[in-house]
């Protein structure tokens, strides 16, 4: 885009969101005379719907892991409003929020980021937070503040590893859990440890879990290959003392022979080392400083004949080397001012990607996938908070600057002269690239009644091209986890994504009876999206490896729209019903299509029983027919279907917990509309069959505390 088009651009979203801000303030003002006199614990007891261990408010949606019997964390998302994962293998979920999937949603750890290693994102970020040591999951249901993270145009989640608490004395104390877990479906076990040495001051933590499974049996047969193996350490040391708080990580992800049916290719291994450190100083009641530095490498081998059946031909076998590394960073000032609070901040997140595709069978056979991809954003961003007692406001502004680069690239033993035509263009091509984007948000909360809130959140968000979108020279599936089985081809001519949203969400308490609704509306410009191609030389070689024509990473125009919510009834002090409810529509605005791969309407209704030693629950999910599908991804409909699922958990003693869960309880035969396509040959599965949804289940789990 021209300098000159982009600063037009640019400036008529900042006069929107301008003058949607002074909307809202307008109506705030108003809204103010009618005054209430709520206790900021009267405000969270009106806000939260709380259903074990599981909490909806009007900002965020919260579930402790831990509690969860998953072995994948991003599984967890399904039972909030408005989230959902894309399943392209047992520990490959992508998550989405509200339509938007992939890189377009950011998801941290302890607040802070991670560089994936795969081009395909088989080592997505939720994958290494293992369930089981993992104390919460944090997704903000709206639009994410502009301090949550660098490029959030999809929502932002957070999750937190479980290093425990600090004790309540100068003495040290040991503390932690001891837990497994097992299902019959697919022989899958779960292992985990938490031990933190613990007093006033100091903590230690040393964290593991471990991971077995071998193929996922369905209904209609066997998911081949579906097992697992993975491991997952890390060890901290925390200090809290007079304002001043930090914490140092290290640790260590260890994925081994692990299958991705949706994928062209299987986990061979991931091999990652992860460092952080994060603290934060109060130098006053009315200024502090928060610092967070975190750094990781990841080296990723992945092929297509080790543990699916590998092609016919030798010359078809194929092994991916990849790797990633990277920091991020984050500095702020925090700033007291007389009732509210204002924040400045700076930060960052560089990273190196590189990747090679050869064939063990022919030493001659070598693609260079990507080579020194760099892709730096450096941010500032400028929040300011206030907090009332009826009303809360938010107003940021942040500017990025993302720079982007890739070294040449080179082909050998492939077949024709297209795949070196290819490569000679890309690398007489301009390849150092630059992107420029502003966000700002405004947020609003405000209490209408002593049972009634509202929140109204307004944003202009901007996310530059991931360096697949940018940088994948041939047509391959190197895709950042589409799983669509199309070839794509990179755009160097791409512009950034610009999203224009509105979110407005209530929450009404009427004694027992909670319910919180939100409704959003996304208008989505230069959305990134696979078109046809009009490359002959990559039209050419996608035509001998899939029978199809390549797609192109394009700019297109998109909207996306829905509701979500979330509600709970108490019927005694013992019993509760409760359920949550999405709807999510994405369609193209500049043609008549579908977004791809987007979440079918989904509801749940739950009971529970809850005594002193013992919790009984039984939850029916539901999800709708999705037959709005991309047309230009050649996406297949789903029918609709229904689950019913029962857990039990008893605690014979406060240090003990007993776990019992049955999944699917009358075996249905379903397909999730978010899983993949099966890639694989031999599998009961046919090859183009959407995967099939796991049969009944049944787990069993023993968690110890001390």
């Amino acid at each position: 885009m021209a300098p000159t088009a982009y600063q037009d651009k640019t400036m008529n979203n900042l006069k929107l969101t301008a003058a949607l801000l002074a909307v809202m303030t307008s109506a705030a003002g108003m809204a103010q005379q009618n005054n209430l006199d709520l206790t900021d614990e009267e405000v969270d007891q009106l806000e939260e719907i709380l259903v074990l261990g599981r909490s909806v408010t009007l900002n965020s949606s919260n579930i402790d892991v831990e509690k969860e019997m998953v072995v994948d964390t991003s599984m967890v998302l399904k039972r909030l409003p408005g989230s959902d994962v894309n399943i392209n293998g047992r520990v490959t979920g992508i998550a989405q929020h509200r339509g938007m999937y992939g890189d377009r949603v950011s998801v941290s750890i302890d607040d802070l980021g991670m560089i994936s290693g795969g081009p395909n994102a088989m080592d997505t970020p939720l994958s290494y937070v293992s369930p089981m040591i993992t104390e919460k999951l944090t997704v903000q249901r709206g639009i994410a503040s502009v301090s949550s993270a660098s490029e959030s145009i999809g929502g932002h989640i957070n999750a937190t590893l479980a290093r425990g608490q600090f004790g309540d004395s100068e003495n040290f104390g040991l503390d932690g859990l001891l837990g497994t877990r097992y299902s019959g479906n697919g022989n899958t076990s779960t292992t985990a440890a938490r031990v933190s040495a613990t007093n006033l001051n100091h903590r230690f933590s040393l964290l593991a879990q471990s991971d077995r499974a071998d193929d996922l049996a369905t209904p209609a047969g066997k998911i081949t290959p579906s097992g697992l193996n993975r491991d997952r350490f890390d060890v901290s040391y925390a200090f809290s003392s007079d304002g001043t708080e930090l914490l140092a990580f290290a640790g260590k992800l260890d994925t081994q022979d692990s299958g991705t049916p949706a994928l062209a290719m299987d986990i061979g291994s991931i091999d990652t080392m992860i460092y952080g450190l994060q603290g934060r100083t109060s130098f006053s009641e009315e200024f502090a400083i928060e610092a967070k530095l975190a750094y990781n490498d990841v080296e990723h081998w992945m092929d297509n004949f080790s543990l699916r059946q590998p092609p016919p031909n030798t010359m078809g076998y194929r092994q991916n080397y990849a790797t990633g590394s990277g920091s991020v960073f984050s500095l702020a000032g925090i700033v007291g001012l007389a009732d509210s609070e204002l924040s400045i901040g700076v930060d960052g997140r560089l990273a190196e990607h590189s990747s090679v595709i050869t064939n063990p069978e022919n030493p001659m056979f070598n693609i260079d996938n990507f080579v020194a991809v760099q892709r730096d954003l450096t941010g500032l961003f400028v929040e300011w908070k206030k907090s009332g007692e009826i009303s809360d406001w938010e107003f940021g502004v942040r500017y990025n600057s993302v720079s982007t680069d890739a070294g040449e690239v080179g082909v050998t033993g492939v077949m024709g002269d297209s795949a070196q035509d290819l490569a000679d263009d890309f690398n007489a091509a301009k390849r150092n690239l630059r992107f420029e984007n502003v966000d700002a948000v405004a947020r609003y909360r405000r209490s209408l009644t002593q049972n009634v809130q509202l929140r109204l959140e307004l944003g202009s968000k901007a996310r530059a091209p991931s360096y697949q979108e940018l940088y994948l020279w041939l047509p391959l599936q190197a895709t950042g986890g589409l799983a669509d089985g199309r070839n794509y081809i990179g755009n160097l001519e791409l512009d950034a994504e610009r999203s224009n949203e509105i979110n407005v969400g209530l929450g009404w308490t009427n004694g027992a009876f909670q319910f919180s609704p939100q409704i959003y509306y996304k208008d989505v410009s230069d959305y990134i999206q696979g078109v046809p191609s009009t490359n002959m030389a990559a039209n050419m070689l996608a035509m001998m490896m899939s029978g199809e024509p390549a797609l192109q990473f394009e700019n297109v125009d998109a909207r996306i729209y829905g509701v979500d919510l979330a509600w709970q009834y108490a019927v005694s002090d013992a019993v509760y019903l409760d359920g949550i409810g999405s709807y999510t529509r994405g369609e193209r605005s500049d043609i008549s299509d579908n977004l791809y791969r987007l979440a079918p309407p989904k509801a749940s209704l739950g009971i529970s029983y809850v005594a002193d030693s013992w919790t009984l629950r039984s939850e029916v999910v539901g999800y709708a027919r999705q037959d709005k599908v991309s047309a230009f991804n050649d996406e297949l409909p789903t029918p609709g279907y229904g689950l019913m699922n029962l857990s039990l958990n008893l605690t014979p003693h406060q240090s003990l917990r007993l776990e019992l869960q049955v999944h699917n309880l009358f075996d249905k035969t379903y397909q999730d509309h978010l899983a993949g396509i099966n890639r694989v040959n031999g599998s009961d599965i046919p090859v183009g069959e959407r995967l099939f949804g796991p049969e009944r289940s049944i787990s069993a789990g023993v968690i110890y505390r001390f």
